[in-house]
């Protein structure tokens, strides 16, 4: 059958459709490759939880040799926190992707991470995620966290969770610096080797907005970090118990209380 007022098609106008035809189908194929590839990229997985996924974008830093190995093998001290890798859990968000063995590099600020305990494997960096945690087998879990530090500057790394709660969470920010060595000024001095030196800094999470701060080491400026209704609970019970804000313990207890406090009950008071 004709259809009215139209004229029959060439072979170059066949040829033409068929193109369009063939690179439409192509194009809407590719999208949809691309697309799915970037969502897998984002979480470090494919759809099918490929654990092996979360090391392909992730190679170790260099920073940690950039002397030469003679002058590493003279250097003092370690940029990891523990030396050895220690076997763990990888949770993405709540659900648990599987066993592996990581150590923490503070120096690069690196999880490094393996699938066995093998010296032959290598290691590779997990990728930077909010929903990714390592729980070690000794309880010890770290997690990326977004912070501002002392500068207030706005950072994330992996921070080491130093205790649980529904509103505030303890945090402890792993800190390696490298120092050169340096020659003797004369024959009566030492040469001093190179070192790496640890310390750490303490932070608190706010869960209510996903962001961490520097804890004080002033009463009042930790005071400052909890909502208006729970400032002066918390001031009373540093106050009752003669707690000291600069220690780690006495930490625990405030955080702990501010942690059970009832807010709507707080705000009718």
């Amino acid at each position: 059958m004709e259809v009215a007022n139209s004229k029959p098609l060439t072979m170059k106008n066949l040829i033409i459709v068929m193109f369009f035809t063939t690179f439409g189908i192509s194009a809407i194929y590719a999208q949809g490759t691309v697309h799915a590839a970037c969502e897998a990229s984002v979480v470090g997985y494919t759809e099918t939880r490929n654990v092996s996924n979360f090391f392909t974008f992730a190679d170790l830093k260099s920073k940690s040799v950039q002397a030469s190995t003679t002058q590493l093998s003279n250097t003092l001290g370690s940029p990891y926190l523990v030396e050895a890798f220690q076997k763990g859990s990888l949770f993405y968000g709540e659900e648990r992707i599987g066993t592996f063995y990581a150590r923490y590099n503070g120096y690069n600020k690196e999880l490094e991470i393996k699938k066995t305990n093998s010296s032959e494997e290598i290691a590779k960096a997990l990728v930077n995620d909010k929903k990714l945690r390592f729980v070690f087998n000794n309880q010890d879990e770290m997690r990326f966290v977004a912070f501002i530090d002392k500068k207030g500057n706005r950072l994330e790394e992996y921070l080491l969770t130093k205790g649980n709660g529904n509103r505030y969470q303890l945090m402890e920010r792993p800190l390696v610096s490298y120092k050169e060595a340096k020659k003797a000024a004369n024959s009566l001095m030492l040469d001093v080797p190179s070192k790496f030196v640890k310390r750490t800094e303490l932070y608190v999470l706010d869960i209510a907005v996903n962001i961490a701060s520097l804890v004080p080491s002033k009463k009042s400026k930790l005071i400052d970090l909890f909502d208006e209704s729970e400032k002066v609970q918390v001031a009373t019970l540093i106050k009752k118990n003669s707690l000291n804000v600069k220690d780690e313990k006495d930490l625990f207890q405030i955080f702990d209380f501010a942690n059970s406090i009832n807010r709507d009950i707080a705000y009718k008071q």
